[in-house]
């Protein structure tokens, strides 16, 4: 579930830059925390907790995981589809899911066009798109975790 055991840390670099490779494609990068993340990667507490789980991987406040290197992950990450957000309508529990690729699955019709207007509105400068969908999800009458 977390992408554990397929990155590999080859070298610490700084606090915040490592050299890595992929095992499954065995491609090497660079991998950078985001600086609007580091306060989560400074806590090491979930990897300590999930010694499978991928190391950039932390806790982000109530159900959320996110991942530290967002802007620098290997391409096998970025087409990983996890569920990042569940959405939730009160009267009737879980209506949809949005994947790590940005895609929602929902059969409501009126998530969809909610979700399809957010998605118009996106800010092209957003610095974490996960948090800002969650949050107009939110101000939309969705409980999202």
């Amino acid at each position: 579930m977390f992408l554990g055991d397929y990155i590999v840390i080859e070298k610490q670099i700084t606090p915040y830059h490592f050299s890595c490779s992929c095992v499954s494609t065995g491609t090497e990068f660079d991998a950078v925390v985001d600086p609007d993340k580091r306060d989560f990667f400074d806590n090491t507490e979930f990897p300590e907790n999930h010694p499978h789980a991928c190391r950039f991987l932390r806790p982000a406040g109530g159900d959320r995981i996110v991942c530290t290197i967002h802007e620098t992950s290997p391409a096998q990450c970025k087409i990983y589809r996890c569920i990042i957000l569940r959405i939730f309508r009160f009267e009737r529990g879980q209506v949809g899911y949005i994947t790590g690729t940005g895609a929602l699955h929902t059969a409501d019709p009126v998530l969809r066009g909610v979700f399809d207007e957010g998605m118009k509105k996106l800010p092209r400068d957003a610095g974490d798109p996960e948090a800002w969908i969650a949050d107009y999800l939110s101000a939309n009458g969705y409980q999202v975790q």
